[in-house]
């Protein structure tokens, strides 16, 4: 007989075999006690804590259905990467020096509009190369701006395959 517990961190269903007093949850690491399915204060610090509730809050505001997250991704660092792996600090500065090749739209995984911008520079030599760059310079700018949410349902997972501005 099995029985199935709910983690109370990250809501996955762990199933083990027999009844267990403390489980550590597989997917994100957190240990608790099952009789009263909350995370035990001996195995949790302060900044786990800190997590944990902030984690709840978002949860409360929808953040992980609307931006669909295992987790909701909160950070001023712009280098950071975000839940898709993808830095719109490195994107933003790839748009910038860069923009007139389109080499922002490889990194982002968007070859389409990358190949676009590679030929038209190419091909144009100086005439469309000053457009597209005045482009990239405007994209580069809008990334280092907005937030990672932002960012990502823009530029990483946007609903058009040619995303501009």
């Amino acid at each position: 007989m099995s029985t199935t517990y709910k983690c109370p961190k990250c809501g996955n269903t762990v199933t083990l075999e027999q009844p267990v007093e403390t489980i550590t949850c597989p997917y994100c690491g957190t240990a608790y006690n099952t009789a009263s399915n909350q995370q035990p204060p001996h195995f949790a610090t302060g900044q786990q804590q800190q997590q944990q509730q902030y984690g709840q809050q978002q949860q409360q505001y929808g953040y992980q259905q609307q931006y669909g997250y295992q987790q909701p991704y909160r950070s001023n660092d712009v280098f950071a990467e975000g839940p898709s792996g993808k830095s719109r600090g490195i994107a933003g500065l790839l748009a910038i020096l860069l923009g007139a090749f389109g080499v922002h739209y490889f990194y982002l995984g968007k070859t389409t509009p990358g190949v676009i911008f590679l030929i038209a520079s190419i091909i144009s030599c100086f005439s469309l190369s000053i457009i597209t760059s005045i482009i990239g310079i405007i994209q580069g700018i809008l990334m280092l701006t907005m937030s990672q949410e932002e960012f990502e349902n823009k530029y990483v997972n946007p609903a058009v395959s040619f995303p501009l501005f």
